[in-house]
């Protein structure tokens, strides 16, 4: 059942014009998350070709008129927040153009393989409602919307606005082989948030700390259940690295 619905739902994604490329990462991506939750993916995500429907309409905007160049490359890969303008910038050089960002939050990127340009991209924190004055305010300089993620606005303009013929690509290296680049801060930022979040939960249901209703705040024993919320996080993960060491 599992493997026929994604089938489906791949002839259905190609039906509506999206790129052999994206229809198989998202596919890919879909079935990891169908398998790693145990549910039904009909159930979970609803018929194929309604599903299919509901996907395929971002891609297509993004597309320009003519349908996308079937000569193009195609990549499609994701950053974390604290390094993705480095590495936006690092494969712009190469000659990568983002043209959306899907609903996983990856970067739909694209290059010309016969005359390159070389990108540069920016990116802006602005609420929702600010959307369309900041890329007004951005465009008189060549800047071009290219998605957004959350409360983060990605922006783009090719080098040749401001470098002229240098802004050309001479020769394009290969397509990256690693689509994912999460950082070392990444990590860290989840360790302390699971930590935090096993903490407040702990509390709660010990009945302490300000969200408890119990009468304590922030005194001993919410500090006791801030402990003990983080050892139930950090306890098991330590017996498991010293089992390891053991074998």
């Amino acid at each position: 059942m599992t493997t026929a619905y994604f089938d489906e739902l791949a002839g259905h994604l190609r039906g509506h014009g999206v790129p052999a490329e994206e229809v198989a990462a998202t596919v890919d991506d879909l079935a990891a998350y169908a398998a790693e939750s145990g549910a039904d993916p009909e159930e979970e995500f609803g018929p194929a070709a309604g599903f299919a429907a509901t996907l395929a309409p971002a891609a297509q905007e993004a597309a320009p008129e003519g349908g996308p160049d079937p000569a193009a490359e195609t990549w499609v890969w994701t950053a974390d927040a604290f390094r993705d303008r480095e590495y936006l910038n690092r494969y712009g050089e190469q000659g990568w153009e983002v043209e959306r960002i899907d609903h996983l939050g990856r970067f739909v990127s694209r290059r010309d393989p016969e005359r390159p340009l070389r990108w540069e991209y920016r990116r802006e924190t602005v609420l929702p409602a600010k959307h369309d004055a900041l890329a007004e305010r951005l465009a008189p300089d060549g800047w071009e919307p290219c998605g957004g993620w959350m409360y983060f606005q990605y922006f783009k303009r090719p080098k040749a606005v401001s470098e002229g013929l240098a802004g050309e690509l001479d020769d394009a290296p290969a397509t990256p082989a690693r689509r994912v680049f999460f950082g070392r801060r990444f990590y860290a930022f989840m360790v302390v948030w699971v930590l935090y979040m096993a903490a407040l939960i702990t509390g709660i249901v010990l009945g302490v700390g300000p969200l408890s209703g119990g009468d304590h705040e922030f005194g001993p024993d919410f500090v006791g259940g801030v402990l003990a919320g983080i050892a139930v996080v950090v306890l098991p993960v330590l017996i498991t690295l010293r089992r390891r060491r053991r074998r």
